[in-house]
C-alpha cells in the first residue's frame, strides 16, 4: 500500500505556502508547550478554514517535497489488548507500531506509552532497512519494544493487526504546529481495507490555550473529534469490537463504518 496523492483543492495550497527546513520548524515547536486536538475537514471547508488565516504560515519542505508519505504497522495481542485498553479508557496503556518514511526509505520502531495521569510519551528507534517490514516483530525490534516493563510480558504474543497509509504535510505558524493527513487508509490483517475517503485529519499542537487554527475552525463550525487512526480504522473492519468511544466518527467520517456499536 502507498499514500495516496493529496487533493487538488489543498495541493494548490501547499504549492504558494513559504517554505520552512526541518531544523527550524523543530527549533520554533520547541518553544510551545503543546496541547493537541485533531478534526476531521472535508478538503473544500479545509481551503476555506486557512485562507481565513491570512498567510502567516510556512510549510515544511525537504528535498523539494511538501507532503511525505507514511505507512505504520500497528501490532497488537492475539486478544487486541492495546485496542482494549484504549476502548475501555484504561489509564496506563500503550501503543506498538512501525513507521515508515516512504520517500527517505526510512523506517522507526515506536512504542507510546500512557501513564495514569493522562501522559503520553513516545519512544521510538530506527531500524535496518531488512527488519522494518514483518508480520511479526524483528530481532531488533522485539528487543526495543521488551525493554520497557509495560510490554515486556507480552511482546512475544505481538503480531501486526492493521497497516495505515496516508499523505503528511506539515505547517507552522506564530502560535501552532499542525499537520494535515490526506488519502488517509487502513488494510487488515486479512488484507480488508477501509479509509476517510477525501476528508482530511488536521491536528493542531498549540499552547495549552486554543490557538488560531483552533479558533478559525471552531468558526467554521468543526469541532475537534476523537479519532485514533488505529482503533477507529480497526473498529470500522471489525464492528464486533467495544466502539463507543469512537462511535461518532465512525458513523460521520470513516468509510465501511460499522453499521451499530458494541457497548461495554
Amino acid at each position: 500500500m502507498t499514500a495516496l496523492t493529496m487533493a487538488p483543492a489543498w495541493a494548490d495550497t501547499v504549492a504558494a505556502l513559504e517554505p520552512i527546513s526541518l531544523e527550524e520548524l523543530n527549533t520554533e515547536a520547541a518553544l510551545q508547550t503543546r496541547v493537541d486536538r485533531k478534526y476531521i475537514v472535508p478538503v473544500e471547508r479545509w481551503s476555506e478554514v486557512f485562507a481565513s488565516l491570512g498567510g502567516d504560515f510556512r510549510i515544511l519542505e525537504q528535498d523539494g517535497r511538501r507532503g511525505f508519505g507514511y505507512e505504520s504497522d500497528y501490532y497488537d495481542t492475539p486478544g487486541l489488548a492495546a485496542y482494549y485498553d484504549a476502548a475501555h479508557r484504561r489509564p496506563r496503556r500503550y501503543k506498538v507500531r512501525t513507521r515508515h518514511y516512504l520517500d527517505s526509505g526510512l523506517s522507526a520502531i515506536e512504542v507510546k506509552l500512557r501513564s495514569a495521569r493522562g501522559e503520553t510519551v513516545k519512544h521510538r528507534e530506527w531500524l535496518p532497512t531488512e527488519s522494518a517490514r514483518a508480520t511479526q516483530l524483528s530481532f531488533e525490534s522485539r528487543t526495543f519494544v521488551g525493554s520497557f516493563a509495560e510490554i515486556a510480558n507480552e511482546v512475544g504474543e505481538l503480531s501486526r493487526v492493521l497497516t495505515t497509509s496516508y499523505e503528511r504535510t506539515t505547517l507552522v505558524g506564530g502560535d501552532a504546529r499542525v499537520t494535515i493527513d490526506s488519502g488517509v487508509s487502513a488494510t487488515g490483517a486479512d488484507g480488508r481495507t477501509t479509509g476517510f475517503g477525501d476528508a482530511l485529519i488536521v491536528e493542531t499542537k498549540s499552547a495549552s490555550r486554543a490557538g488560531s487554527v483552533d479558533r478559525a475552525l471552531w468558526a467554521h463550525g468543526i469541532r475537534p473529534v476523537r479519532v485514533s487512526k488505529y482503533c477507529t480504522s480497526l473498529a470500522a473492519l471489525q464492528p464486533e469490537l467495544p466502539s463507543n468511544r469512537w462511535a461518532r466518527t465512525l458513523r460521520r467520517h470513516i468509510a465501511d463504518s460499522p453499521t451499530s456499536t458494541v457497548a461495554y
